[in-house]
């Protein structure tokens, strides 16, 4: 995955992670028992988290990659096989405004935390397939996994 949101960050990217919205994934599992519609209120429903209030809506999946100099939630959009990573920064951030990065570790679910010195907050669901990759981003970022 390394290198993926070099283009939407304008410079090499030194990690990166796949995310879904905070809460996402828990409101998908209770929406599986509904179907289809209960997928649709679900993903509704975690746009509008107040708790993610600060991230920018991005669906069901983004990419937070990070830079030398900064780091981006990135879009995404859904290819033939795989999750694709776009060109498209939604949010931008300079690493030196970065007060704050925890991975608290889940066995399915791992939490993703990014606090600014302005007070702004990026929290995040991290799926157990990703979880290597979001390790891997929070280490490059001298932050912390508990």
């Amino acid at each position: 995955m390394a290198g993926e949101g070099s283009a939407a960050l304008g410079a090499p990217e030194i990690a990166g992670a796949m995310v879904n919205p905070r809460g996402f994934t828990k409101k998908m599992s209770v929406g599986a028992i509904g179907g289809v519609v209960g997928a649709v209120a679900a993903s509704a429903v975690a746009s509008r988290s107040s708790k993610a209030s600060d991230v920018p809506a991005f669906g069901r999946v983004g990419y937070i990659a990070a830079s030398e100099t900064e780091v981006a939630l990135i879009k995404t959009k859904s290819g033939a096989i795989k999750i694709k990573v776009t060109d498209e920064a939604l949010a931008r951030a300079p690493r030196e405004e970065l007060e704050a990065i925890e991975l608290r570790d889940g066995k399915l679910i791992s939490h993703l935390r990014l606090q600014f010195t302005n007070g702004t907050v990026w929290e995040f669901d991290v799926p157990k397939i990703g979880k290597k990759n979001a390790r891997h981003l929070v280490a490059a970022l001298g932050g912390s996994v508990t």
